[in-house]
């Protein structure tokens, strides 16, 4: 992996405008996960906004998924914005559990909410774009995510995560992020 952020936004470029057939071609899913250091959080908010730019003026209709904006507005839509900051300045392992039972767990056939919004927002787009991940530590993973997401989303996938690679690890502030490894690394 390059360590040139620059460089390998060109590289997922071509990628998505030149070669789109060919993200899932070794894993059979459409994912592209973009580790970045988090340290460059701000400087790689301004790269993906030239990305989408290109792609929309390439005719790609895309679908931006700012991920904090969206688990805070499932909070508040359901009124457990505030409790959820009260309950986890005391205890965060009661957050992780009620967080990942609202989001992901399926309840009567239904995926949990932010999976449900994924999806939906995903629909009638030619290529997703989530960004602002690091919101999902420590409750969830974005491999939790793309392995929910999986034959589900046909729609190239590109998420861009505040992590680092270790041999096939993402680790996010220095914790193991999970064991997907189906997407493609750039």
């Amino acid at each position: 992996m390059s360590s040139n952020v620059r460089e390998r936004i060109d590289e997922l470029e071509t990628l998505v405008l030149d070669k789109p057939h060919t993200i899932d071609s070794l894993s059979g899913v459409p994912f592209v996960v973009f580790p970045y250091d988090p340290e460059k959080e701000l400087s790689v908010e301004d790269d993906i906004d030239d990305f989408v730019e290109k792609l929309e003026f390439n005719d790609l209709s895309v679908a931006r998924i700012d991920l904090r904006d969206l688990v805070f507005s499932i909070l508040d839509e359901q009124n457990l914005l505030e409790s959820v900051i009260e309950i986890e300045k005391e205890d965060p392992g009661e957050v992780r559990a009620g967080l990942n039972s609202t989001f992901f767990e399926e309840f009567d056939g239904n995926r949990g909410t932010l999976m449900e919004e994924l999806i939906t927002r995903a629909e009638k787009h030619d290529v997703v774009v989530i960004h602002r991940c690091g919101i999902l530590y420590p409750f969830s993973s974005i491999s939790v995510i793309l392995g929910q997401l999986e034959n589900v989303i046909e729609t190239p996938l590109i998420v861009f995560y505040p992590a680092v690679k270790h041999g096939k690890d993402l680790r996010f502030l220095d914790e193991t992020d999970g064991t997907y490894y189906r997407a493609k690394v750039i």
